[in-house]
């Protein structure tokens, strides 16, 4: 199985676009998409794990655990 990396993540993040979830309070402490996604360039591999639910994946299946 991979081990997710932090480049990995933040280039998983780009993906998304997190304003409703800020809007509907969902997320709290940011006000804009790019202020979480610049603020995610700080966090710990751990942080991504709690965020994302998931932090390896199966090479061979593609299911993410």
């Amino acid at each position: 199985m991979k081990k997710y990396s932090i480049e990995d993540f933040l280039s998983y993040a780009e993906g998304f676009d997190y304003t409703q979830d800020i809007n509907e309070g969902n997320i709290t402490g940011y006000k804009t998409d790019q202020e979480i996604k610049e603020d995610m360039k700080k966090w710990k591999l751990k942080d991504f794990h709690i965020h994302f639910g998931f932090k390896y994946k199966n090479d061979r299946t593609g299911e993410e655990k």
